[in-house]
């Protein structure tokens, strides 16, 4: 899991990251609770917020209640420019709307790889062997 670390091992001193929430940190354990060996289950799978059939601006008001799942989630926290984002995409529905629209249409005009140029990944979460 991408952030076990947060919740079991985050630093010599932290067991747990100290900048999430630790009400939503003994939830997340509660989904993700350590083996007898006391490493994490490595397939278990939990939603990235607490709306996740929802399409709408949630992500970001997670992260001002210190509730993002991931540390780079966080990390959006620590910047003045990236904070304010987060508190705009928070606040303001329609911005966060009209933001994803903007981004869906400049991603649309990437250009892909064919043929033997790319890889498609069988698992997300490993490398092609």
């Amino acid at each position: 899991m991408s952030f076990s670390n947060r919740l079991y091992n985050f630093s010599p001193t932290n067991s747990q990251d100290p900048s999430l929430n630790p009400v939503f940190a003994a939830g997340l354990k509660l989904q993700c609770p350590r083996n007898a060996q006391g490493n994490v289950y490595p397939n278990l799978v939990v939603q990235m917020n607490m709306s996740p059939v929802l399409f709408e601006n949630n992500y970001y008001k997670d992260i001002l209640a210190n509730c993002g799942l991931r540390t780079s989630d966080q990390t959006l926290k620590t910047s003045p420019e990236a904070l304010q984002e987060v508190k705009d995409n928070a606040f303001n529905g329609r911005k966060w709307q009209e933001d994803f629209v903007e981004a869906m249409i400049q991603m649309s005009q990437i250009d892909f790889l064919t043929g033997t140029a790319g890889e498609i990944q069988t698992n997300c979460r490993n490398i092609n062997p």
